[in-house]
């Protein structure tokens, strides 16, 4: 009886899998791949425990590989967010952005740092511009720190959760490795690089140069991984003791007062060392989101303070908005605003358009903020188009035709319009290129200059 074929009413045919109560219950597999464990009575064509013929289970093929991730490619779409594999190809306009973004790479290789602050309103790209810069670096031979800040788990004024977050994040070029312990480890493939940072460093308790020599005085993993760890922003623990140098002293990393001027002091260390093994540089990108506008006063001023200090640390002399002597010293360990020698900094973050937003203005000057706003052209959307046209026709298997002609460039002009007229966001277009490739596909009666005169209207 097991692997018999049958019938049932309701679920339609399937396999019998397991009998049970001396076979008057059967678990059966149907077609649709569900099982169910049902009474033997319920099964048609039965006549003494013989079952009649029946159709075998459809064999479906495997579907291939570049139309299931043509699928999940539409699905990441469906939702307003480019897949990373695919950002390039599928970004809209940015040209001038991407210009300006690209001169800062340059500018903070060349000459220490640069700075770019992004403002938008929500849904209008500027996840999308922190992981294209984040694609870009790397092709550039930095090392890149993303965080995505959060009113609940990672809200702007805490600075020690932001570093953590960073360090944590770290990438490289080379390799999918993330944080902190791949640099190191190269730093000490390399005997002469802790004393050219030594020689560097500013100050006599430096965290970075405590953690090299106590990675250097231990071949144990785990106290290892705990001052790696320690370095990244977490709690210092006990067994970091036993591989500190004789007579050492462990400096502090500080999570409460204004701990601002430490952290830019050990980022721009990071940096230094990044250069030191090969690096182009250290890139650090911050999606601020929403979240500082949500902060109440006391808030807002810590996390003011953090990226303040972040933006001297990162261009130092050659900015003039920023004092230094406005940046508090912590209470109990002075600290510089930057690491000895040549840095190589990149600090871009993201910031909502809002009348309680951060005072970039008060910071930066003009050609250091980018404003993300509804300026994209037909004939960019229409690039985008043909590309989603391309990836949905490979997803379910047809050749686009005339219609799907038709709505890609009739299509690109009524979705510009809405983003001039506030109605579509840059996410909203992005969602509505797949859904009307789905109309099409989905409904072939469909006329195309129904579906434009819909779209026409929503977009006014």
């Amino acid at each position: 009886m097991i692997g018999e074929m049958v019938e049932h009413p309701l679920y339609g045919h399937g396999q019998v899998m397991a009998l049970y109560r001396n076979g008057a219950e059967w678990m059966v597999r149907f077609a649709n791949g569900l099982r169910f464990r049902r009474a033997r009575q319920e099964f048609t064509g039965q006549q003494h425990g013989v079952v009649g013929p029946v159709m075998p289970l459809p064999v479906f093929a495997p579907m291939p590989r570049s139309q299931f991730q043509a699928r999940q490619l539409l699905e990441a779409l469906r939702v307003g967010i480019a897949p990373i594999q695919h950002i390039h190809e599928l970004t809209i306009g940015l040209v001038a952005e991407r210009a300006s973004l690209s001169a800062a790479l340059t500018q903070s290789h060349q000459m220490g740092g640069a700075v770019r602050a992004v403002i938008g309103d929500y849904g209008f790209g500027k996840s999308h511009i922190v992981e294209l810069t984040a694609r870009d670096a790397l092709a550039r031979n930095f090392l890149v720190a993303t965080a995505s800040l959060d009113l609940v788990e990672l809200p702007p004024h805490k600075a020690l959760d932001i570093y953590a977050s960073l360090m944590h994040n770290l990438r490289y070029p080379e390799s999918d490795e993330r944080g902190l312990g791949p640099l190191l480890e190269k730093a000490l493939e390399l005997p002469r690089i802790y004393q050219q940072l030594q020689d560097l460093a500013l100050m006599q308790l430096d965290p970075l140069l405590a953690t090299l020599a106590a990675l250097q005085n231990t071949a144990s993993t785990r106290q290892r991984q705990a001052w790696i760890e320690w370095l990244m922003g977490r709690q210092r623990v006990t067994l970091m003791n036993k591989s500190l140098p004789r007579k050492g002293k462990l400096p502090s990393i500080y999570r409460n007062g204004n701990n601002a001027r430490q952290l830019a002091y050990l980022v721009g260390g990071i940096s230094v060392l990044a250069r030191l093994v090969g690096y182009s540089g250290l890139c650090l990108l911050i999606d601020e989101a929403e979240s500082y506008s949500l902060l109440r006063p006391a808030q807002q001023s810590k996390a003011d303070l953090f990226f303040r200090t972040m933006l001297y640390s990162t261009l130092q002399s050659t900015q003039s908005h920023i004092a230094p002597d406005t940046i508090p010293q912590h209470h109990q360990r002075e600290y510089p605003l930057a690491y000895g020698g040549k840095q190589s900094l990149f600090f871009l973050f993201t910031a909502t358009r809002s009348d309680n937003r951060m005072p970039l203005e008060q910071w930066l000057d003009q050609d250091q903020i980018l404003e993300l706003d509804s300026h994209h052209t037909p004939q960019e959307i229409g690039q985008f188009l043909q590309q989603v046209m391309v990836y949905h026709a490979q997803a379910y298997g047809y050749e686009p035709s005339e219609r799907q002609g038709q709505i890609r460039r009739g299509a690109a002009e009524h979705l510009a319009l809405g983003m001039r007229n506030h109605q579509l966001s840059i996410r909203g277009v992005v969602r509505m290129a797949v859904d009307l490739f789905d109309l099409l596909y989905l409904y072939p009666d469909y006329e195309v200059a129904v579906l434009l005169d819909e779209l026409r209207t929503m977009a006014r």
